[in-house]
């Protein structure tokens, strides 16, 4: 008998001493985000900005830079401070000084 299409709820009391005939082909979860394609965004536990993925999942402003997160920041809580945490580059604690981006 050819294996189902739809995988069960439970595990079979009896399994298959066969392989199934079509393994599936693509890894069952997702790779990690990389550093590389994770995105900034407001991060209001430190007043500033984030590439965490605790997302505020109604929150659709998302950044592909520390830069311009911090430029909608600045403008739109009308404040001159963007603090900054990047979660590549990990420090005992989030900077509570001020940062300003350089222009690239």
């Amino acid at each position: 008998k050819d294996p189902t299409k739809r995988p069960t709820k439970k595990p079979a009391r009896n399994p298959t001493k066969r392989p199934t005939k079509n393994p599936t082909v693509s890894p069952t979860t997702p790779s990690p985000t990389t550093c590389e394609e994770r995105k900034w965004h407001f991060a209001p536990e430190i007043d500033g900005c984030a590439n965490t993925e605790e997302i505020d999942p109604e929150d659709e402003l998302a950044f592909g830079s520390l830069e311009d997160c911090c430029e909608v920041y600045e403008v739109y809580f009308d404040t001159d401070t963007c603090n900054s945490y990047d979660m590549c580059a990990p420090t005992a604690s989030p900077s509570m000084e001020p940062t300003t981006p350089s222009p690239t």
